[in-house]
């Protein structure tokens, strides 16, 4: 390890065949935040901030490195929709007038109404096709937790398109 502490402490806690796992992860964790995050937020922002967090830990503290890196994921995601939602309060008590919000189709808008986890758990089940229990790992829920927060987003995205339609 060099005097900083900082350089060498990746190759003394993590094994090139860690470190390669970490590169094969990267595509699909990728695709993951790209769902869990912000629409004005960088997926591979979400994700550095992921690797980040393991890189800082040994390499034999992480049980199950993928559901961890997703957790870290919608943990960020989840960081970052506080930080904007009060950088919105503020300007909304600020009084700018000429701020304005992008326009995105309706099914876009109504999925970015969800929480990151609950997309999270979406993208997890309806799109890679994970079991529900999975899915509740990754995220950090419990299985009940998780099924019930599956069955509140899918009911929300309904009303929401239903809304649209009528």
């Amino acid at each position: 390890m060099d005097e900083g502490g900082t350089a060498g402490a990746t190759v003394d806690r993590w094994s090139p065949g860690g470190l390669d796992r970490l590169k094969e992860l990267y595509g699909p964790l990728r695709r993951f935040a790209a769902v869990v995050g912000r629409i004005d937020v960088d997926p591979d922002d979400l994700v550095q901030e992921a690797f980040t967090r393991v890189l800082a830990r040994p390499e034999g503290a992480i049980g199950d490195l993928g559901p961890y890196l997703r957790r870290a994921i919608v943990n960020a995601a989840t960081d970052e929709r506080r930080r904007a939602r009060r950088r919105d309060d503020l300007v909304a008590r600020v009084g700018f007038a000429d701020v304005t919000n992008d326009v995105y189709p309706s099914e876009l808008a109504d999925l970015l109404r969800l929480t990151p986890r609950s997309r999270a758990l979406l993208y997890l089940v309806e799109v890679e096709g994970w079991l529900v229990a999975e899915a509740a790992r990754a995220t950090g829920m419990t299985h009940v937790a998780a099924r019930a927060a599956l069955v509140r987003a899918r009911r929300t995205l309904r009303a929401e398109l239903e809304a649209d339609d009528g």
